[in-house]
Order: C-alpha cells, then sequence, then structure tokens
C-alpha cells in the first residue's frame, strides 16, 4: 500500500501541566486561546465554557453559557474573536467574545444540517462558514447575510473537515473511510479527486498548506500522509496506536506530527526524517514482492502450503518450518522473533506458531493486529 513507519517506544512521558474540570458530559472540543492562559470548550452538556488560568494556578470560568442542544463541534476565530459552535440538531451558533474574555453576545444561528455538525472551519476573507454533518452533507454559508451558499451530498457521514484558505479547496473524510477533495465557489462546486487508502472511518484530518500535505487518522488505528503538493500519489502509512485514531495535529515549526488515539495513547513522529516509500500495494489475493497467497486465499495457501504477511517490504530471508494451526506446516523466513511479530491481516482467532529451531522458552504474549482485530499468540521456542 504505501511506506510503514512504526513508532519506537520512548523512555520520555508527558508532564501533567493542569486538568480542567467542570463539564458534566463528555466534551468533545477544546482550544487554547492564542497568547492568554485560557481554554475554551465545548460538550454534550449543551455548555460553552471560556476558562481563564487565575492567580492560584487553576484554570476557573469566566463564561458560562447553554445552547438548546448538545455541543458536537467548535471552530474559533482568535482574531475577530468569534465562536461557531455546532450541535446536535444541525445548527450552528455564532457568538463573539469580549476582550476581556468575560462576556459572550450571540451574533447569528445558521441552519446548516438536518443532523449532528461533526465539523466547522470559518474563513474571514470569504467570511463563509463551512461545516460537515452526520447528514452526509457539507455546507458552506454566507456570515453577512447567514443564507446558504451552496451544498454537497456524501454517500456516508461527513466525519471531518479540513479546508485550504487561499485556493478554497475544501478536504472532507467520512465513515467509509474515503477523503474528497472539492473545490468551493461562491454558488458551485467542483469535486477533484477521492483518497481512498484507510479501511475504517476518518476520525481526524489534519492539513499543512506550507508543504501542502494532508494527514488523516482513523479507526483502523493508522494514519496516512498524502502528498498533495507533489501530486504523484506519494503516501506514508505511520503504525503506532492500539486504537482508533481520533486526532492529529501537525506543528510546522518542529515538523512533527502528533496524534492521539481513543486508548488514550498519544505518538508523537518525527516527520523530518527521509524516509523512502515502498510500492504501492493493489488489489490481490497474493503479495506482489513474495508472490506468497495471503491468508484468506486458502485454496492457495492449501496447495503451496506458504503464506504471505502482506507487507510493505519482504525483506525476510531464508526459511524455518513453523506449524500455524490446523493449516499444516508452512514455510516463512529464518529472521529473529521480532521480524515473525509481523501482522497478518484482520485475524480474530488463535494462531499457534512452532519454531523447531530453538526449544528452551515459552512466552504468550497479546499483540495488535495490523487493523483493529487483537489476536492471542502462543509462541513454543
Amino acid at each position: 500500500m504505501a511506506a510503514e513507519i512504526h513508532a519506537r517506544p520512548q523512555s520520555a512521558r508527558p508532564v501533567l501541566l493542569n486538568k480542567v474540570e467542570g463539564h458534566q458530559d463528555t466534551v468533545n472540543v477544546a482550544v487554547l486561546i492564542p497568547k492568554e492562559d485560557g481554554v475554551i470548550t465545548v460538550g454534550e452538556d449543551r455548555t460553552i465554557r471560556v476558562w481563564l488560568k487565575r492567580d492560584s494556578g487553576q484554570y476557573w470560568p469566566s463564561i458560562y453559557h447553554m445552547v438548546s442542544s448538545p455541543c458536537s463541534a467548535m471552530c474559533y476565530h482568535h482574531d475577530s474573536k468569534r465562536i461557531f459552535v455546532g450541535q446536535d440538531n444541525g445548527a450552528i451558533v455564532e457568538f463573539e467574545i469580549a476582550e476581556d474574555f468575560n462576556k459572550m453576545t450571540l451574533i447569528k444561528s445558521y441552519p446548516a444540517h438536518q443532523n449532528r455538525v461533526s465539523a466547522i472551519v470559518f474563513s474571514l476573507v470569504s467570511e463563509w462558514v463551512i461545516s460537515t454533518g452526520h447528514d452526509k452533507t457539507i455546507s458552506w454559508m454566507c456570515t453577512r447575510s447567514g443564507t446558504m451558499l451552496g451544498r454537497h451530498y456524501f454517500t456516508s457521514w461527513a466525519s471531518t473537515l479540513q479546508y485550504d484558505y487561499d485556493t478554497k479547496h475544501a478536504f472532507v473524510g467520512d465513515y467509509s473511510g474515503q477523503i474528497t477533495l472539492l473545490k468551493l465557489d461562491q454558488s458551485n462546486y467542483s469535486i477533484i479527486t477521492t483518497l481512498k487508502g484507510h479501511e475504517g472511518s476518518i476520525g481526524s484530518l489534519c492539513w499543512d498548506p506550507v508543504q501542502r500535505l494532508l494527514f488523516s487518522g482513523a479507526s483502523d488505528n493508522s494514519i496516512i500522509m498524502w502528498d498533495i503538493g507533489g501530486r504523484k500519489g506519494r503516501t506514508l502509512l505511520l503504525q503506532g496506536h492500539h486504537d482508533k485514531v481520533q486526532a492529529v495535529r501537525y506543528l510546522q515549526l518542529t515538523r512533527q506530527l502528533i496524534s492521539c488515539s481513543a486508548d488514550g495513547g498519544i505518538v508523537v513522529w518525527n516527520m523530518d526524517i527521509r524516509r523512502e516509500e515502498a510500492p504501492q500495494w493493489q488489489e490481490s489475493d497474493s503479495c506482489q514482492k513474495c508472490e506468497q497467497p495471503f491468508f484468506w486465499n486458502l485454496k492457495q495457501m492449501w496447495d503451496t502450503k506458504t503464506l504471505g504477511l502482506r507487507q510493505p517490504h519482504c525483506r525476510l530471508q531464508g526459511q524455518t518450518s513453523i506449524t500455524v494451526g490446523n493449516v499444516g506446516k508452512l514455510f516463512v523466513a529464518n529472521a529473529a522473533l521480532s521480524d515473525l511479530l509481523i501482522p497478518l491481516w484482520d485475524l480474530s482467532f488463535k494462531f499457534v506458531f512452532v519454531i523447531p529451531a530453538m526449544r528452551q522458552s515459552k512466552m504468550k504474549i497479546e499483540h495488535p493486529w495490523h487493523h483493529s482485530m487483537k489476536a492471542s499468540i502462543a509462541f513454543y521456542i
């Protein structure tokens, strides 16, 4: 499929600076206020809260505002002090915050969607508020008049959104795992392309307008970097999470990508390292490098007594016989034990690996597979 990058275990641990508590239900969005010791949060408890750091070192709410429906998305524009909050009922409400962050005034309400709002972007230059929702649409509305400018329908829930302000291109990730690139105009739009690579719903997108790179995290526990500016279809696959990826953010200054997953895991990727891209995988029942059948190709696997691991780099050499479940003796590479811990492909049943060459120790581990499944592996060495 694409070059694969695995996370290396780090000894360093993040340091907890502060904890902001007060919401009675799930917090869906939290943003830092630039140049201020402040945070803006919205949640399922229907509240919008602005927290400022006091002399005691703790964060206390300076604004507490309740709306009519759970808050599912938010966009804050610091220069104009405007907040756009998407709700579970499909509406978007616009507020203006006072300079001292102690007052919030309702400006306008937009009937953007018929269902839960999933993401919001505000463009000050064009005065557009762009949003996606669970009604399978992306819509863009004029903030001056409050009128709908355009709408496009998808086949799945539109889950996340990124926008290039200079070229007016929108990236929309959906629950089918696709990313659609659209060019938005004042009263029209055009579909540029569709990016396909994930095998789970898109949970987060991050657009770097400088290098023109798009990062996507999905429920298949993986992250893909799409080189949009290169226009050659170059992609890198990053795997280090053990649960669905919920957020990705790219730091241009340090060339680092930060991602977090549903199990609370946080990974920092150094994207400044030069990496060699692997050949693109095509739909096939056999590995295009070693020609071994994948495990779902049971007939060929049984006939040849071999099993392909579908990894980007077929770098294992030599042979060691192992017994896999009830399939019989298969031949794989003679490699270190770490090389044998290569995920197969969505397995949910138990395999027993027996390596005759080494018989002195025994261990049983739980290993995360290539996507969301987990399997118990018993190694008898």
